[in-house]
């Protein structure tokens, strides 16, 4: 591959360039996108050479792998203006031009991009990485690294045909998938598209009862969790949403079923007596019987279950992972006192997470590190400085 052409200049296109470069492979890298955007990359110098969208005859000629990086109707559009330039209609017979995208949904990409003539060859895909962060301003090399990145080519492709995108993706440090893409847009209506629709209503329907008094503003961590994606631009999510919407509300719809069933098990509760002697001979010895709880008690059981089936060692990317948990102290400076002697031991934090703090009260940090030696070294080092320390 000589040349890669990355249309949609923003954070993750920005990122592969940016790995790109810090490898100094001897690629070229097209950018595509708005004139403000590409400024911006150029004075980063994140590519070789720079293309407005509408110049989809020159940024299209020559390239080896095309990557569509927008939103997804952006995408779509992208798509019908290629299977009108001039250049392809003269192309020789042997020439193949790699086309892929980056957009949350696959099914309608997928589609249309069976659509596109030759020399054009198209293979949708959709990398699980992203950040709040938008533009190219805020690129990150190592981004997709441990990231799945699934990969939905036409039926019938031979592997070799996209062999150059699976080695981008390796080479970017992700775990390629190779999908349907039916199966990933019914995957991810239920891990990521309708826990976005959960967490918007969630936050969207605070009771005027607690608005009136303020009273929103004592939510917990629970809460708090729950509705951070919830802060999510429209933007991005309409267009998911027009292109999923059948998946997505079969999703809504099975979660509104295990909601009838939890209200179900919270109503054949019993209300537990205040009045009633605690501890004497007449308390059954098995709560769950006495006050009907076993429905709701299979309920939390079920979804502890459902919850460990995440972590399942071997099939989350994630679990590369060794990861341990610091107890830190109130004062400040507290993270770097943490930090600071791991990077001076040369040990390389992958991942960091404030898992749960109060004023006054110790949080907890969550580190993780690529692999078991450096977690144990880490480890050690902060129990010698009188860290309260866990493996995890």
């Amino acid at each position: 591959m000589k040349r890669f052409t990355l249309v949609g200049f923003g954070l993750l296109a920005s990122s592969i360039a940016a790995a790109v470069k810090q490898a100094k492979f001897p690629a070229i890298i097209r950018a595509v996108s708005s004139a403000a955007t590409l400024k911006r990359a150029r004075e980063l110098e994140l590519a070789n050479e720079f293309f407005e969208y509408d110049a989809v005859e020159e940024w299209s000629k020559d390239s080896d792998l095309i990557l569509l990086c927008g939103p997804i109707l952006h995408i779509l559009k992208t798509m019908e203006a290629l299977k009108n330039v001039s250049w392809a209609k003269g192309a020789d017979a042997s020439r193949q031009v790699l086309v892929s995208d980056i957009g949350s949904t696959k099914v309608e990409i997928c589609k249309a991009g069976s659509t596109l003539p030759a020399p054009f060859l198209f293979v949708g895909s959709h990398p699980m990485a992203g950040s709040e962060k938008r533009t190219c301003e805020h690129n990150d090399p190592a981004i997709f690294e441990n990231a799945y990145w699934f990969v939905c080519p036409p039926e019938g492709m031979p592997e070799s045909t996209y062999e150059p995108l699976l080695s981008l993706v390796k080479f970017l440090g992700a775990t390629a998938v190779v999908f349907p893409p039916e199966h990933h847009d019914a995957t991810m209506a239920w891990v990521s598209h309708m826990p976005q629709m959960l967490s918007s209503t969630l936050a969207g329907n605070l009771p005027e009862r607690l608005l009136s008094h303020n009273y929103q503003h004592y939510a917990g961590r629970a809460f708090r969790d729950m509705t951070r994606i919830a802060a999510s631009g429209w933007g991005m999510w309409h267009d998911i949403a027009v292109t999923n919407r059948n998946e997505t509300v079969r999703a809504l719809e099975e979660v509104r079923a295990g909601l009838d069933r939890t209200i179900e098990a919270m109503n054949a509760l019993k209300v537990v007596d205040g009045s009633a002697p605690i501890g004497g001979a007449s308390q059954p010895s098995d709560a769950s019987q006495s006050d009907n709880s076993a429905a709701l008690e299979k309920i939390f059981k079920a979804g502890n279950d459902g919850r460990a089936s995440l972590f399942a060692p071997g099939r989350n990317a994630a679990s590369a992972f060794f990861e341990i948990t610091v107890q830190l102290k109130d004062k400040p400076g507290a993270l770097l006192s943490v930090l600071e002697p791991l990077a001076q031991e040369g040990i390389n934090v992958r991942d960091v997470e404030l898992m749960k703090v109060r004023e006054n009260v110790a949080g907890t940090l969550l580190l993780a590190f690529k692999t078991e030696d450096e977690a144990a070294r880490a480890l050690k080092i902060l129990k010698y400085l009188d860290y309260e320390v866990k493996g995890r």
